[in-house]
C-alpha cells in the first residue's frame, strides 16, 4: 500500500512556479530520500503533504485519504519536522511535549509514558526542568523530533532536519529515524541537500530540479543504472611523477570530464567513454570504479 500518491501536482507562488507537475508513490515503511539544491521545491512539497498549504492543481493521497477533503484525519497521521522550531521557548521540554500531546487530542494514560521515553532515548533527561531557550541547536532540533513522535505518527515529515546542527547530534537523529522505521513501520520522507546524508538511510531516492523529478528509483537500482553511463577511474602509484605524467597526458583530452586528486598517490578520472588500460604500465594500479551518490547527483544537475 502506498502511505504517499503525489498525482501531477504543480504549486504557484504568483508568478512563481514552485513546484512543477510532479508525481510521487511513496510505499508505506519505506524511508524515500527527497534530495535536491535550496529552492528546488522540497519544502513546498512538505508542506503540500502537511496541510499547510495546499496545491495549485494536482491531488495528493495520504493512506487513500485526499488531502483536500480530509485535513482532519490526515494530520492526525502526519508529523512534521523542519530546520526551524515550532517549540514554546518559554517551557520545558517536558512541558512542551505536554502540550503537543494535548493538542494532539491524546489522552494522559497514552502520552505520559511515552514522553517520559521520548525524553530518555533523546538524552534530555537532564534538561527537562529547563527552559526550551537555553539548550543548545542540538537539543533543540532533538526535541523537536521528539515532539512529532509523541502522537506516533505514520508518516514522519523532515525536511532538511540536520541542517545547522553538530555531527554527533546529526548522526544520532539518522540512526533514531532508521529504528523508528523498522520497530514502527514509520513511513520517512526525508528533504535534504546533504547529498550523505540522503544515501546513508534512503531506500528510495528523488532528486528535484527547479520544481521538477529528474529522478525517482530505489536507491540500489539508481547506482547499478548510473555504474553503466558514467565511466570513474582510479589511478594509484607511489611514483608521483608517473601520475602528474597521466594527468598532463589527460587533462586535454575531449573525453576527459574531471581529474581529482584525491591524493599524491591516487587519482580520479571521470571520462564520457570508456578508458582502455596499457597493462603494460608498471608501478600504475588502475581499476574501474563505482560511482557515489555525489556523483550521480552531480552528473543529473550538468545533464538537466
Amino acid at each position: 500500500m502506498n502511505a504517499i500518491e503525489i498525482n501531477n501536482v504543480s504549486k504557484n507562488f504568483g508568478d512563481t512556479l514552485a513546484v512543477n507537475d510532479v508525481s510521487l508513490k511513496i510505499p508505506q515503511g519505506t524511508i524515500y530520500g527527497l534530495l535536491g539544491p535550496n529552492g528546488a521545491g522540497k519544502s513546498t512539497i512538505m508542506k503540500m503533504l502537511s496541510t499547510l498549504i495546499t496545491p495549485t492543481s494536482g491531488d495528493i493521497k495520504i493512506f487513500n485519504h485526499d488531502i483536500k477533503k480530509n485535513k482532519k484525519e490526515i494530520k492526525k497521521m502526519i508529523s512534521l519536522v523542519s530546520d526551524y522550531t515550532v517549540l514554546e521557548e518559554d517551557l520545558t521540554p517536558e512541558e512542551n511535549l505536554k502540550m503537543f500531546a494535548i493538542i494532539s487530542g491524546l489522552k494522559k494514560e497514552k502520552y505520559e509514558n511515552k514522553i517520559k521515553k521520548l525524553i530518555e532515548d533523546f538524552g534530555l533527561n537532564i534538561y527537562k526542568q529547563k527552559l526550551t531557550k537555553h539548550l543548545s541547536s542540538g537539543n533543540k532540533q532533538k526535541l523537536n523530533i521528539a515532539r512529532a513522535l509523541v502522537k506516533s505518527p505514520k508518516i514522519l515529515l523532515l525536511d532538511e532536519p540536520t541542517n545547522a546542527i553538530d555531527v554527533e547530534t546529526s548522526k544520532f537523529i539518522r540512526e533514531y529515524i532508521i529504528n523508528e522505521n523498522t520497530l514502527s513501520n514509520v513511513t520517512v520522507l526525508i528533504s535534504s541537500h546533504y547529498i550523505w546524508e540522503i544515501e546513508q538511510i534512503s531506500s528510495n531516492i528523488a532528486v528535484i530540479l527547479n520544481g521538477k523529478i529528474a529522478i525517482n528509483e530505489k536507491t540500489e537500482k539508481i547506482y547499478k543504472e548510473f555504474d553503466k553511463i558514467i565511466n570513474m577511474y582510479e589511478f594509484k602509484s607511489d611514483d608521483v611523477q608517473k601520475l602528474k605524467n597521466i594527468i598532463d597526458k589527460l587533462k586535454n583530452d575531449k573525453n576527459i570530464i574531471n581529474i581529482r586528486n584525491i591524493s599524491k598517490n591516487k587519482i580520479i578520472i571521470e571520462s564520457k567513454e570508456k578508458i582502455l588500460f596499457d597493462n603494460d604500465k608498471k608501478d600504475i594500479s588502475t581499476k574501474k570504479i563505482n560511482p557515489n551518490l555525489e556523483d550521480i547527483y552531480s552528473y543529473i544537475v550538468k545533464n538537466s
